[in-house]
């Protein structure tokens, strides 16, 4: 009796690991797709799904979020867009964190610069090269460097929230490639041009504030802010401490806000010429407060202000630049800004061989670093005097 063949068992696929997911082919869309249980970092399990061309493609996908749920680097399953998660944290995360007006920029910013280019980009999948395509894409458009640098810092400050949360794994924004500011190279005043401008002024009734402004190179809301309380001018070496600014804000009028930054808020001492000119501004104000008489106001904005109009109230900002446009151009100088004042000052203090962490100290600069690539270029002096120092030391020439 012949023996009947015996049907060749079915080939068996091999058995998947546990743990590895699994692939399937969609006709439908002619891709590959993969789905996977991972816990991610907050302890949370679900089911990832991943798509790509190729089986390998996807088995390399689930085998990532495998190892970084062993890893305890997973993100959250998050699925918002970009533009979704910015709209959260304009609203619930950024106020209190940052000055009003400052938290208003930010959602500016966020509205105009930021959402309308990588909107719509998931916020799981955002990379660097989507962040430096955005900010290459505002300069082309025209926008100035400075603007579209700021769309990537304040991008920067969002992800960061992102990042605490567990939303996603890196910072993007920090690791894109920026935009280079150019320096500004603003008008500076020469020393005969400052002594002219403090002759001219001399008997304006705000000759004190432009002393201020050109001796400290103080912000305009800083120097409008200043309280008689912030200054000890009976001294020995008298001073004066920033503490506030006056803003003009939108819908609110004027408000007495926290300095800028942190290393805003400082006290500096007052060159012979400041303190002379604010006492003596003290004397004229108080002969103002009594020709004024009851519409005097005694305390604009909750504070004892320096610098008043001459019924006591607080003087716009948008006033004082065009104070200072016709004041800088009757002294023959041109129409000068509050902010060239501020620059002057610190050319000034360079040109004297103030070292520069004295300089940005006094200007109230966050760090040594904004002073050195705004005002670096005026230091090519010193640079050449340490030069001969050396060569003295070494002995002559080399």
């Amino acid at each position: 009796m012949t023996k009947r063949p015996t049907r060749p068992a079915a080939r068996q696929r091999p058995r998947r690991p546990r743990g590895e997911g699994t692939i399937y082919f969609d006709a439908v869309r002619r891709r590959y797709e993969g789905q996977i249980y991972a816990t991610d970092k907050r302890g949370i399990t679900s089911r990832r799904k991943v798509t790509g061309a190729t089986e390998e493609a996807v088995r390399d996908k689930l085998r990532k979020i495998a190892v970084d749920a062993s890893e305890n680097k997973l993100v959250a399953n998050a699925h918002g867009t970009v533009g979704k998660f910015l709209e959260g944290w304009v609203t619930n995360i950024l106020p209190g964190t940052v000055a009003p007006s400052t938290e208003r920029q930010y959602a500016d910013v966020v509205r105009l610069y930021i959402t309308p280019h990588i909107g719509t980009r998931r916020l799981s999948s955002l990379k660097p090269s989507d962040v430096t395509k955005m900010v290459r894409t505002l300069t082309d458009s025209g926008l100035s460097p400075n603007t579209a640098r700021t769309a990537r810092s304040v991008l920067r400050r969002a992800l960061r929230s992102a990042l605490a949360d567990g939303d996603i794994n890196s910072n993007v924004a920090v690791t894109a490639q920026g935009v280079r500011v150019p320096p500004a190279d603003g008008r500076t005043m020469t020393f005969d041009e400052a002594r002219t401008f403090l002759d001219s002024i001399a008997d304006h009734r705000l000759a004190a504030a432009w002393t201020t402004a050109l001796g400290l190179g103080l912000r305009l809301g800083e120097l409008l802010g200043l309280a008689w309380g912030d200054l000890d001018l009976d001294a020995s070496n008298p001073t004066v401490t920033i503490a506030r600014a006056l803003k003009r804000v939108p819908n609110a009028g004027l408000e007495l806000s926290e300095p800028k930054t942190r290393t805003s808020r400082r006290t500096v001492f007052l060159p012979s010429p400041v303190a002379v000119a604010l006492r003596q501004h003290r004397r004229r104000q108080t002969e103002e407060r009594l020709a004024a008489g009851p519409e005097w106001v005694a305390s604009p904005l909750g504070h004892d202000l320096v610098f008043r109009t001459e019924f006591g109230t607080a003087i716009d900002p948008a006033n004082f630049r065009h104070y200072t446009y016709r004041v800088t151009a009757q002294a023959g100088l041109g129409r000068w800004t509050p902010h060239e004042l501020r620059h002057s000052a610190a050319s000034l203090l360079i040109a004297m061989g103030v070292p520069l962490k004295v300089v940005s100290e006094t200007l109230g600069h966050s760090s040594i670093r904004i002073t050195a690539d705004v005002y670096g270029h005026l230091l090519d002096e010193s640079r050449i005097e340490a030069a001969r120092a050396m060569e003295r030391a070494l002995g002559g020439g080399l």
